[in-house]
């Protein structure tokens, strides 16, 4: 588990928070209830509508909504002229709910913050996906230094019906030897199996997380995402 310190902000008051992380969802406790999550748009726990405003479903259920977030996220590096791996501090801010701007989203990234021993990286420019949000990132770095995070990774791959804000990219690493074949997103399809998923060879990860098994991109290898920068 990682911990990522946040800032919560409703109508009801502002609160620091401890998220843990195991890179796949999120957890924490705020006002005495427990909430999980993959996605910053889709937390869920027990519904108190005095202590927080839901979207709520037919169920009964509901996910967190009408929220800012500040989310400070420990995040890697690699510089390729020195080959080493380096930790460095991003600060997301997220909103979630009615003060969104972006037309027919409920959900958006206002702002990434990137801060390094080699100076301040910002993105600030309204975003729909954390994808988008971490490659504008990306192209602001110096050309020897790369993010070296789950989506920039060679294993990873976003599914071709779509994804959501945040943690919606997949890890293949467990059948990597299967990537090798892909030549398209039909051939994806045709390993992206509900056994596979079952058996936890293929499953969510988040855009900042990262694992030993981290491989930067080649000219060589194909994968179903926007990240262009190649080792």
């Amino acid at each position: 588990m990682r911990k990522y310190i946040a800032t919560y902000q409703d109508k009801r008051g502002t609160e620091t928070i401890d998220i843990e992380s195991d890179g796949s969802d999120m957890y924490f406790t705020l006002r005495d209830i427990e909430f999980e999550g993959h996605d910053f748009e889709m937390l869920s726990g027990e519904i108190d509508e005095t202590k927080f405003d839901y979207e709520k479903y037919e169920d009964g259920s509901g996910d967190l909504t009408n929220f800012k977030i500040t989310v400070n996220i420990p995040i890697q590096l690699f510089n390729a002229q020195t080959n080493k791996t380096f930790t460095e501090n991003l600060t997301a801010y997220i909103e979630v709910g009615e003060t969104t701007t972006i037309d027919g989203l409920e959900s958006e990234i206002d702002c990434l913050i990137l801060t390094t021993s080699f100076g301040e990286f910002i993105v600030k420019k309204k975003l729909e996906w954390m994808e988008d949000a971490l490659i504008a990132l990306q192209n602001q770095l110096p050309e020897n230094i790369y993010l070296k995070t789950c989506l920039s990774c060679k294993y990873s791959n976003y599914s071709p019906f779509g994804n959501g804000m945040f943690g919606g990219i997949y890890c293949f690493n467990k059948i990597k030897e299967q990537l090798v074949e892909l030549n398209g997103k039909h051939d994806l399809l045709d390993i992206w199996t509900k056994e596979a998923m079952d058996k936890g060879d293929i499953f969510s990860v988040q855009e900042t997380f990262d694992c030993s098994e981290h491989k930067l991109p080649t000219e060589d290898d194909w994968y179903y995402k926007s990240w262009t920068k190649l080792i």
